[in-house]
């Protein structure tokens, strides 16, 4: 006879990826004093990630319900060659993105509630575009172009009970009274 052992573990109910862009206009205003020149450039790194993930169910349909964070620090370089007019131009911003599973089917007798989205995977890419800094000027703008790729686990904690002596290094035998 087999034994049991109850035992919590981590039921998927679907995990999928799925696509996001966004694009903000950012402007650019240098320090009093400073103006750009024909060889001026933005350097600098991005970080984002996910805040948050609530989920959603209608109509048999689950939802996420994204919010993602974009902190980006970077660098204008008004000459060709670091110099003293170069500024720092730091920032942050948050976009939310509503994704629906395709592959989720829940049964009747399992609740949105006791469910979790989980974020299983995230890369993406940081690019400005339509970049102007205007020769002789001292405002620009440019074009933050996020494009991110997430992978989300819809998974459900659950307890059950497993039998005990399936691993073939495993025996039971019966124990003899001498």
């Amino acid at each position: 006879m087999a034994k049991l052992e109850k035992v919590k573990i981590e039921k998927v109910w679907a995990d999928e990826i799925f696509y996001a862009s966004n694009t903000t206009t950012v402007d650019v205003t240098a320090p009093p004093g400073v103006l750009f020149t024909a060889d001026s450039t933005i350097t600098g790194d991005a970080t984002f990630a996910v805040v948050d993930c609530q989920l959603t169910e209608n109509l048999g349909v689950i939802t996420a319900n994204v919010e993602y964070m974009v902190q980006e620090e970077l660098t204008v370089q008004v000459d060709a060659a670091p110099g003293p007019d170069d500024f720092d131009l730091e920032y942050a911003f948050r976009f939310e993105e509503t994704y629906e599973f395709q592959k989720a089917i829940l049964p009747v007798d399992v609740d949105i509630e006791n469910l979790r989205c989980q974020v299983f995977r995230l890369s993406g890419t940081v690019s400005l575009e339509n970049v102007d800094l205007p020769e002789g000027e001292s405002e620009g703008s440019f074009d933050n172009v996020v494009s991110l790729m997430t992978k989300l686990k819809l998974s459900e904690e659950i307890q059950t009970f497993v039998a005990l002596g399936a691993a073939p290094n495993v025996q039971t035998v019966e124990v003899t009274v001498n």
